[in-house]
């Protein structure tokens, strides 16, 4: 809406000021007070020559009725029912079809004639079975806040905050149903944690190698052994390898009462350092039967 600036003159009709004066004369106390303003507006279009194109998105349809009409195909979204655990959700089809190549072949199968399409409604949910809630509830969250989740895209906004446990939640979930973009993202964030025995059990079972090597050289090269929960968690064999190797790594100097020295820790901050490449050559020598685990 646009306004025009009108004035009410003392005979009651309206005078049209095309130019206002800079400034007005500070009136004296004969000069009459100024005339009342009023806004009247003034109807308007948009050119049609700068309205932007959309025809590409206006799709035809023709409804079971037999009458045709158009729709906006990019805000006309579809929605799906899904059932997981005794939990219904009913969540845009698109966003499953634009990450997972899974849903989307899944959502590409012709439905039978003569039964109700899977998903289409309360009564009739897409049942996600072996999917526990809590996994799921960690995808959606990442998924329908994707603006919020990925600054690699809009950099600057905030990540969910997400803990070791949600990720691997979220991880599992884009592995099964080959969400490449999200399983990268959970690989990513799971990388930036501290715990370097889970994080070498969680890339062990989820096939992400590339995370055991710089976590083994940690696990090594610190100050304090490993923990029987750590041990737990990277299995018997595994962590006496890593034993084997910091006995290695210990300094051989004997201490009070014949005891070894406690061990000190060693600066494996920057990889292909001196520390690290040392640290490295020890692993390789002894994870001969795991090559991938230092690939």
């Amino acid at each position: 809406m646009v306004y025009t600036l009108q004035t009410m003159s003392d005979s009651g009709s309206l005078n049209d000021y095309s130019t206002i004066p800079a400034r007005a004369p500070r009136p004296s106390a004969t000069t009459p007070p100024p005339p009342t303003m009023v806004l009247r507006p003034v109807p308007f279009s948009f050119s049609k020559a700068a309205s932007p194109s959309i025809s590409a998105d206006i799709d035809e349809v023709t409804l079971s009725t037999g009458r045709s009409v158009k729709i906006n195909s990019a805000f006309y979204f579809d929605f799906v029912v899904f059932q997981v655990e005794q939990v219904l959700y009913r969540l845009p089809r698109h966003r499953f079809t634009e990450e997972s190549s899974v849903f989307a072949d899944m959502f590409a199968l012709p439905q039978g004639a003569e039964r109700l399409t899977e998903g289409s409604d309360n009564d009739n949910p897409i049942r996600l079975e072996q999917t526990q809630r809590k996994d799921w509830d960690c995808l959606l969250k990442l998924l329908f806040h994707r603006q919020a989740a990925l600054p690699v895209l809009h950099p600057g906004l905030p990540e969910p905050n997400f803990g070791f446990d949600e990720w691997v939640s979220v991880l599992s979930l884009a592995t099964r149903w080959e969400m490449n973009f999200i399983r990268e993202t959970a690989i990513e964030r799971i990388a930036r944690f501290t715990n370097s025995a889970k994080k070498i059990a969680v890339a062990r079972q989820y096939q992400v190698y590339r995370i055991i090597l710089p976590s083994l050289v940690v696990l090594v090269g610190r100050t304090e052994p490993l923990s029987a929960s750590e041990a737990a968690d990277l299995g018997l064999e595994c962590a006496m390898k890593i034993f084997s190797i910091r006995e290695r790594c210990q300094d051989n100097s004997q201490g009070y009462n014949g005891f070894r020295q406690r061990k000190l820790a060693l600066d494996t901050s920057t990889p292909n350092s001196g520390n690290w490449n040392s640290i490295v050559i020890e692993i390789q020598n002894v994870f001969v039967d795991h090559d991938e685990y230092y690939k």
